[in-house]
């Protein structure tokens, strides 16, 4: 038994849950310096190895005794934080002397505060953090400010509630008023500043291009790929040989076509389609992506580490090179490319009667966009004289979509409908203009088709109880049930306990048209549990499919090539009992990953999004709009332009009156006043943030919007 054993052992037969270093130091028997160092390395040791819990006060308890609650600390622009416990519906408020020097991002040890004996406990529960686990965020953006010779970084993010200090020799001789990138040496206390030193200059604050990088540095996102991973891609031949043909079924002589955005440059899908005798002959074809990208090559490690490519209004992140995104793996027009293919024959009622997965070779004719697919569709001359050899096909394609779009609205598929938006920049990354994603019949069919293929390799899959990445949406809890369930009844609509797809389908249904339909959509939304990727098939709610997963996708999203590897081990009779066993591991570590690495990105794509709509409203400051309530807290309203620009209308710029939150209702109330989700109001700018990324409106009268407005 060594030392720290010894020192465990005479804690536990003390029989006491918590005690002092000096506790420790009267039982081990304490009697030199020697002795106390020694007994303070051990407890230091014990701590390490989390067999004692050390508390923010210094003292020591067993972990099996230990009541404390794992959570991550949420901070505020006022110092206070939350505690956010997982599968925990609310957060728990920490005030800030009991922060312990945590900051956002850390994980934490909490213990839950008791209210004094005899009074009442709070509603909201409070909590004192007791150890940091490990520290969330050791390097921050941040603007530099230089006072009287000081140094000092404002946070991008003001969940990180103080500056941090930089020292004179530290500074990079970042300029007043640049973005910098600083990592974190020492952390804040109730004593003193957090310090820092600056690790790269980003630009002047005011430059654009400089507003999203800062971004991509606050979410740890990769630019560059390291220089062993492009010499790989380097390597990835761009010719396909013989070898590389066979085994492969040959759609070279089909009409196969691709539909994407204007400006795409990475195809993964293509399509073909005819009608014979009552049915549907669908092809779908995504590149094979797995057949350049080697497991465990530097390729592989990277697109795993990234996870997802990310897209911005002016920038993009891919998760593979260009070269092989943009290049070998991209279903260019015109070029032989190798595929995974699902061929699918559907009925009349766009029931699917047989289908195919198998290796594949296309040769694309037609690289084409949702603008110029639309404009057949909608009989367009010029467009559809030009088009002629394929305009068939797309009024086959769109047929068949409406009946898939149809058969889905009867199972129950969540369809939102939410406004999307579209940021136009210039080239010098300046936003002009900001609209509203357009949702044509053209992208529905690409929606229709890409859906229906994933769910069919996601069937075909689980079926043969093979190791697989599933895309799954779990039902919503009881408790956001209930809040839904209340929320909706504002409106004299009603919702079953149990909910199925069908019922939260039929209150869009029956929302349609109405003023609250908006409303009703984002607040459903809110109500529902977060997609995300599994090993296990636990079907997909939204979609009110059993079986769903991300397969057309490869080019950008990791958990799409890792299946399509698992495909080509299976076609190639390569699933031996050990390689089965791998691929369980596997696909749990690619699941966790792919979600983590899809949330942040999601949240970077929303921040840059923020970021552009700051800027296109600089100039629009005093402009009157018409909008709609988008939210509510006690602290105001948020009011949304019909673009999806939204802002904040303080409750001292409301009418004078007692506001309170009403949860139940999403609404604020006051005694004349109440303000809605859905309700129409019109704004006024009042002032643009572009480093906090916030707009600030107050509200003004119709005749004020109509008199600007003539």
């Amino acid at each position: 038994m060594n030392f720290s054993d010894k020192v465990l052992l005479a804690i536990k037969n003390s029989k006491k849950k918590i005690v002092t270093e000096q506790f420790v130091f009267v039982i081990m028997g304490m009697k030199t310096s020697f002795d106390m160092q020694a007994i303070k390395s051990a407890l230091a040791e014990l701590v390490k190895h989390d067999k004692l819990v050390k508390t923010a006060r210094g003292k020591y308890m067993l972990s099996e005794y230990s009541s404390f609650t794992k959570a991550k600390i949420i901070g505020t622009k006022q110092g206070f934080a939350f505690a956010r416990v997982e599968g925990e519906d609310q957060d728990i408020f920490v005030a800030e002397k009991n922060l312990a020097g945590a900051v956002h991002g850390d994980t934490v040890l909490i213990s839950i505060e008791r209210a004094p004996k005899g009074k009442k406990a709070p509603i909201r529960k409070s909590a004192i953090v007791e150890k940091i686990v490990e520290r969330g965020c050791t390097t921050l953006v941040g603007l530099m400010t230089i006072n009287n010779g000081a140094h000092l970084v404002v946070p991008d993010d003001p969940r990180f509630a103080d500056s941090i200090f930089i020292g004179p020799t530290d500074t990079m001789n970042a300029p007043h008023g640049s973005k910098v990138v600083i990592k974190i040496l020492d952390y804040p206390s109730r004593t003193k500043m957090a310090l820092g030193k600056v690790i790269e200059v980003l630009g002047d604050a005011r430059d654009a291009k400089v507003s999203t990088l800062s971004i991509i540095r606050s979410y740890n996102l990769i630019e560059e790929f390291p220089q062993e991973v492009e010499n790989e891609a380097t390597r990835v031949s761009h010719d396909i040989t013989d070898e590389e043909r066979k085994n492969r079924q040959d759609f070279t002589k089909d009409l196969v076509i691709t539909i994407d955005g204007e400006d795409a440059r990475d195809f993964d899908d293509a399509f073909s389609i005819e009608k014979r005798d009552g049915k549907y002959y669908l092809n779908v074809h995504i590149a094979d992506v797995s057949h350049y990208v080697k497991e465990g090559g530097e390729l592989d490690k990277e697109a795993f580490k990234r996870g997802t490519s990310v897209y911005f209004p002016d920038y993009v992140l891919p998760m593979l090179p260009k070269s092989l995104s943009n290049g070998i793996c991209s279903l260019n027009p015109d070029v032989d490319r190798l595929t995974m293919s699902v061929t699918m024959v559907l009925d009349d009622k766009a029931n699917v009667v047989d289908y195919n997965v198998c290796k594949g070779i296309i040769h694309s004719s037609y690289r084409m966009t949702y603008t110029l697919v639309t404009k057949i569709l909608e009989k367009d001359a010029e467009t559809c004289k030009e088009y002629k050899k394929i305009v068939p096909m797309l009024e086959t394609g769109a047929e068949l979509a409406r009946k898939l779009i149809d058969k889905r609205e009867r199972a129950g598929e969540l369809d939102f409908d939410l406004p999307e938006p579209q940021v136009i920049v210039d080239e010098n990354y300046n936003t002009i203009d900001i609209i509203r994603h357009p949702r044509e019949i053209s992208h529905r069919l690409i929606e229709q088709f890409m859906v229906l293929t994933n769910e069919v390799v996601a069937r075909h899959f689980n079926n043969m109880q093979v190791p697989f990445v599933y895309r799954v949406h779990e039902n919503p809890t009881p408790e956001r049930i209930a809040a839904f369930s209340s929320f909706v009844a504002s409106f004299g609509l009603k919702l079953n306990k149990a909910a199925k797809p069908s019922d939260f389908q039929e209150l869009l249904v029956k929302a349609k048209n109405q003023p609250y339909s908006t409303a009703l959509s984002k607040i459903m939304l809110r109500s529902m549990q977060k997609a995300r990727y599994s090993p296990e098939n636990l079907g997909h709610f939204g979609l009110a499919l059993r079986d769903y997963c991300h397969f057309t996708s490869p080019i950008r999203r990791y958990p799409d090539l890792s299946i399509h590897r698992i495909i080509s081990y299976m076609l190639d009779g390569k699933l031996t009992d050990k390689k089965l066993n791998e691929l369980f591991e596997f696909v749990e570590e690619s699941s966790e990953q792919s979600s983590i690495t899809e949330r942040n990105a999601e949240k970077a794509e929303r921040a840059v999004d923020d970021q552009k709509k700051a800027e296109f409203m600089m100039d629009k400051i005093g402009y009157v709009y018409a909008a709609h309530v988008s939210g509510a807290t006690d602290a105001g309203i948020w009011a949304e332009l019909d673009n999806t620009v939204e802002g904040m209308v303080a409750t001292s710029k409301l009418p004078l009156d007692k506001y309170m939150y009403d949860q139940k209702r999403f609404a604020l109330c006051g005694k004349k006043h109440v303000y809605r989700i859905g309700d129409p109001v019109f704004v006024k700018v009042d002032a643009v943030d572009i480093i906090t990324r916030k707009i600030d409106f107050s509200l003004v009268t119709k005749e004020e919007f109509e008199e600007q407005n003539k």
